[in-house]
């Protein structure tokens, strides 16, 4: 007899393999599937992070969105001009490391760091934060973000919380050809 022979489950593991299928997706194992396991792109996990040029009272901006949107409900717009950019850009080691994978232990042990880029021009103090009084709308957000302190006059500063530092670090290199481009 030619052929190739076929195994035959019994019933018990052929359910069980129905069961590891994804309802989404039916063809894949969930333990496969992206969507199942929270790293699809485009999700609430696994954001797309994109930028968006633009213009504020005359000066350009570059604006970061999530997934097309705004990075939070009640921040419409994260967008900063030249100068936030740099700032921004000097951090970035700090911001990975704030922003994933981080837990919320990490993030208050924090500690804070100076970073200097002279090929931007710019001396940064980043450390964790904790406003006890910050309230949005009725609701009372307890949770560090960064602080970045421009030095040494403090003038300009700028607050990431972990969507934010995963925003920027998943945009670097727009925000370089952005900056490069418009801000010389």
């Amino acid at each position: 007899m030619t052929g190739t022979a076929r195994k035959v489950l019994p019933a018990a593991k052929a359910s069980v393999v129905a069961e590891e299928r994804c309802p989404l997706n039916p063809s894949m194992y969930k333990r496969e599937c992206s969507h199942c396991q929270g790293t699809a792109r485009g999700t609430s996990q696994n954001p797309n992070f994109s930028v968006v040029e633009a213009f504020y009272h005359g000066s350009p901006v570059i604006e970061v969105l999530k997934n097309g949107a705004a990075i939070h409900a009640y921040d419409l717009h994260f967008r900063f001009g030249c100068r936030k950019a740099r700032i921004i850009l000097a951090c970035l080691p700090a911001l990975k490391r704030f922003g994933w994978p981080s837990s919320e232990k990490d993030r208050t042990e924090f500690e804070p760091q100076v970073f200097t880029e002279s090929k931007l021009g710019v001396t940064i103090e980043v450390f964790a934060v904790m406003n006890p009084n910050f309230v949005r709308g009725d609701e009372l957000i307890e949770q560090y973000w960064l602080d970045l302190k421009e030095l040494p006059s403090l003038e300009i500063h700028k607050g990431l919380g972990v969507m934010k530092c995963r925003a920027v670090w998943s945009v670097q290199d727009e925000i370089r050809v952005w900056l490069a481009r418009r801000c010389r």
